[in-house]
């Protein structure tokens, strides 16, 4: 916890216990009041008492008689963390900071300046502007140095010391003090900070003649955004749709509900929740109220490995009433209900109280063993992770339990949502994980534009590659990062790896000059997940097409899985 946020008090030692228990008994009498007919006959509530008791004695004792001073708030946050450690991971106590940024996420919107940012050469640098938000409008650009805020040096800071100076209430004003490549004297900018709409439909446009959707988060905002993005891709003639939803950590049940209803029939089933309490099972059925932006377009669903929640909930949706075709990776299986229990004003309780459902009654929460044996590690980087993610192994399908959709076609359950179609995705070479680390290529574009003009349709030719190569040599961390891998920088190997490298720099290129979104583009040129569902819409016009081939992919894996099995008893 930062120095200079703790509160340290030293209570007299009657008053703690006091004020301990007597918070834990209000507690305690409140639990029982709402609960009671959940407790019987009251020996739940007598060992819950008992228990708070213990537990404010335990604290009172230790407070006071430990060794070496203990700050109380400390004290009590290791206290709350170790009897969370006890539960699921997805419990969680939120202290001040955290609580605000759930609520950042789920709203959508926050006060500061409109900038995303990275920390690069040991100072936060500017990814790029928000369009339209006040960095933008005061000219900040991608490749900024953030050398000052308000007069205190940035050197070594962590995104999240830079982001705590940043952000603020809107309407007040915060002075920074950019580095600028191409201009010799960093200069200061005083800038009024704003409510910050975050997007999380950041990418939307047409690839050929299909739609092409990426969904980065589910908050208050999405299915809005998702309906204007649908227009406007059905208004340039989108005869298909791909909702990507890979590597979306899900967010609001009422966006995921309002994002469903959007491919479902008024009265469709879209999750239910179970739980230990009787308030806590629930079932969402899509009301209707999308129907004029219900969208008629044959759909895939993208998902993988790093899908979860809301996502998980939209993807079963679509599969299990036959509205479109799920391809991808097994999603991540977290499909537990968690309530924020406000504690005080900034601190509160993110507690597990249910499970969800899919329609056809697939649990798509995945049980973890706490031991990482669920994890296999030796399969190399994810490279949209960034920086070596560790990929989970999934159960065969043919050991999976077997449900029902709508049209009876078989799906998966076993946690988290099975694919209609099971699609690969290459990860990251060590030489690709070790060039993203060290953000050489985010620096030499931007060191690039300041000297040079550059047009949409760039090629990075051989002079471009050169200045590159020298531009490497000049980074502090590359032989380091390299080193991880057992690998040298050495001319062979930039050659080896020239078409990664090209299409690097012309996606850096792309995103200090035009945008994430033209950045975006580029980087999914080579996306092998994204080609072959492009593929699919080459055989399909209707959504009954999609589910033909799906089936077709089926029957093939499951003659394979046979041959296999005949093949190893012989």
């Amino acid at each position: 916890m930062n120095a200079a946020k703790r509160f340290r008090f030293l209570p007299p030692r009657r008053s703690l216990l006091t004020l301990v228990l007597a918070a834990l008994v209000l507690v305690a009498c409140w639990h029982g009041t709402v609960h009671a007919k959940e407790a019987g006959k009251g020996t739940d509530r007598q060992q819950f008492l008992d228990g708070l008791k213990i537990l404010g004695s335990v604290y009172e004792r230790v407070f006071y008689n430990y060794v070496e001073d203990v700050d109380a708030y400390e004290l009590l946050e290791a206290g709350i963390d170790g009897m969370l450690d006890f539960l699921d991971e997805h419990t969680q106590y939120l202290p001040p900071s955290y609580y605000e940024d759930l609520m950042m996420s789920t709203e959508g919107e926050f006060g500061g300046l409109g900038i995303t940012i990275n920390i690069r050469d040991h100072y936060p640098t500017v990814v790029s502007p928000i369009e339209g938000t006040p960095a933008f409008l005061m000219g900040i650009q991608g490749g900024d140095k953030i050398i000052e805020i308000e007069g205190e040096s940035t050197l070594d800071f962590t995104s999240n010391d830079a982001v705590g100076l940043l952000r603020g209430e809107p309407g007040t004003q915060v002075t920074i003090t950019i580095q600028r490549e191409g201009r010799d004297e960093p200069f200061p900018l005083t800038i009024t900070r704003d409510i910050i709409q975050v997007d999380s439909v950041p990418y939307a446009f047409m690839i050929d003649d299909i739609g092409y959707i990426r969904v980065a988060n589910f908050s208050r905002t999405t299915t809005d955004e998702l309906v204007a993005k649908l227009a406007e891709l059905e208004a340039q003639g989108a005869r298909g749709l791909i909702l990507d939803l890979r590597w979306n950590p899900g967010g609001l049940l009422e966006a995921a509900n309002g994002v469903s209803e959007l491919f479902l029939d008024e009265g469709d089933l879209i999750v239910y929740t179970k739980g230990r309490l009787r308030n806590q099972n629930r079932s969402y059925y899509a009301e209707g109220k999308a129907a004029p932006r219900k969208t008629g377009l044959p759909s895939i669903i993208m998902v993988n490995g790093s899908s979860a929640s809301a996502s998980e909930i939209v993807a079963a949706a679509v599969q299990d009433h036959d509205m479109g075709m799920v391809v991808g990776k097994t999603t991540f299986g977290k499909g537990t209900v968690q309530t924020v229990f406000p504690l005080s004003d900034d601190r509160a309780l993110k507690l597990t109280t249910a499970k969800y459902y899919t329609p056809s009654g697939r649990s798509i929460h995945k049980d973890r063993h706490v031991d990482d044996s669920d994890l296999d590690l030796t399969v190399a980087p994810d490279g949209a992770q960034g920086d070596g993610a560790e990929v989970e192994k999934d159960v065969p399908r043919d050991e999976k339990e077997k449900f029902s959709t709508d049209a009876g076609r078989i799906v998966y359950g076993g946690g988290g949502i099975t694919p209609d179609m099971e699609i690969e995705q290459p990860f990251l070479s060590d030489f690709e994980v070790a060039l993203e680390r060290d953000g050489a290529l985010f620096s030499f574009a931007t060191t690039w534009s300041a000297h040079h003009e550059v047009p949409r349709d760039i090629v990075v030719g051989d002079e471009m590659f050169q200045s590159f190569s020298e531009h490497l040599a000049t980074r502090e961390k590359i032989d380091e990062y390299l080193g991880v891998y057992d690998l040298a920088r050495s001319d062979s190997l930039l050659v080896a790896n020239g078409d990664y490298i090209r299409k690097g720099i012309r996606r850096e290129l792309m995103r200090r000059n035009y945008g994430p979104q033209a950045a975006y583009q580029v980087a999914i040129e080579d996306d092998v997940q994204l080609l072959e569902t492009l593929d699919i819409f080459k055989r399909a016009r209707t959504t009954e097409d999609l589910l033909a081939i799906a089936a077709e992919w089926e029957a093939e894996r499951v003659a394979r899985s046979e041959t296999e099995v005949e093949t190893a008893v012989q």
